[in-house]
């Protein structure tokens, strides 16, 4: 039996051609149940040979899901992001799911949750890039949510983090034990900065520049040292460009420019790449000259020039945190709010020397 083009293929015209049922169709379609292995070839050959696809409409209105996860996120400005993105697709695949893309801009995560509800999706997994302390209620959504991001999630969904404090911490505290003379700091918040004064970020909860610049921070006041926020600058856009910016401020200052020996924090990736192109232009060896380091572990880290340390927060598990979260409230799992953290490894590449 061959498909003509005009009617289409159903499931029962599988199983009349494979002789077997229906329920034996659905099974091979689903990977589940148990047959013999031949049958399963043969059933598998018939859908290829007719041309069978899945009536997932159909489907829809038979269960009332979808087996569709929506993912709220920023504009894709930033390597990490698309990389968030690709194991979030990576893991909803292995649980039988797909996985629809909505962006924000400045506007943030209220800014679409409209759009949300025109997405016919089970669930969503939201990723909030600011604290949601004055627009929570954005978690209140009628299908289930993970909230990802370093924004507290106030008890009222799942959420999962990265260590943020601990891998800056660690990094800013090998540098001043080697006896660095000026460690300078891109990537903190912008706000604090501009007001010299970063020692606020001390009483500060959420967001991720806030916990990476506390690790900064208390890196200097474990060591008894002072922090010096003239070597400490803001991230704007956390992108190369924004790095780059940094590393030409930092040129300028006195006391990082005149160092016997420097070290620059960068709290991400995209930073990090900015100021080692910035550093390279002004004929600086790194790590001879200056140590750069980042936070995230993007694909460009590894094949810079030099390959540049930074933090692994194994991304692959935090992804499939939050999706195996997600579809357990999907499927009408009812236990109290539950709040994840994933694990890190700092990897030490040519931009360093501790």
């Amino acid at each position: 039996m061959k498909d003509d083009g005009m009617k289409r293929v159903t499931i029962t015209d599988v199983a009349k051609e494979a002789h077997v049922s229906i329920k034996t169709v659905s099974n091979v379609i689903n990977d589940s149940g148990s047959m013999r292995p031949e049958t399963r070839q043969r059933v598998k050959q018939v859908i290829e040979r007719l041309g069978y696809t899945i009536n997932y409409s159909a489907r829809s209105l038979k269960t009332g899901t979808t087996r569709i996860i929506g993912l709220a996120i920023m504009a894709f400005d930033q390597p990490w992001t698309a990389m968030y993105a690709g194991e979030l697709i990576k893991a909803a695949r292995r649980h039988g799911y797909s996985l629809v893309i909505d962006t924000y801009d400045d506007g943030g995560l209220s800014s679409i949750i409209d759009e949300t509800y025109r997405v016919n999706a089970d669930g969503w997994i939201f990723y909030a890039d600011q604290p949601l302390a004055d627009c929570r209620d954005v978690l209140k959504q009628r299908y289930p949510v993970v909230l990802t991001g370093d924004s507290l999630a106030y008890g009222l969904v799942d959420s999962v983090t990265m260590p943020n404090v601990q891998p800056i911490y660690d990094i800013t505290s090998a540098l001043i034990a080697k006896g660095v003379e000026c460690i300078g700091l891109i990537g903190a918040p912008d706000d604090l900065v501009e007001k010299h004064r970063l020692g606020d970020v001390n009483s500060l909860r959420e967001g991720t520049r806030v916990l990476r610049t506390q690790g900064y921070c208390q890196a200097f006041a474990d060591a008894g040292i002072e922090v010096n926020e003239n070597v400490a600058i803001e991230g704007g856009r956390w992108d190369m460009n924004w790095g780059a910016r940094g590393a030409r401020h930092l040129l300028s200052v006195p006391a990082f420019r005149d160092a016997r020996t420097r070290a620059v924090v960068c709290l991400n990736d995209a930073l990090a790449l900015g100021a080692l192109h910035v550093f390279k232009e002004h004929g600086w060896n790194v790590p001879e000259d200056v140590q750069v380091s980042g936070f995230d572990d993007i694909e460009e880290s590894r094949h810079c020039n030099p390959a540049l340390t930074t933090v692994n927060s194994h991304l692959d598990q935090y992804a499939d945190s939050a999706i195996s979260m997600l579809i357990e409230r999907i499927e009408g799992a009812d236990s109290p709010v539950r709040a994840i953290s994933t694990d890190f490894a700092i990897e030490r590449r040519a931009s360093t020397t501790f």
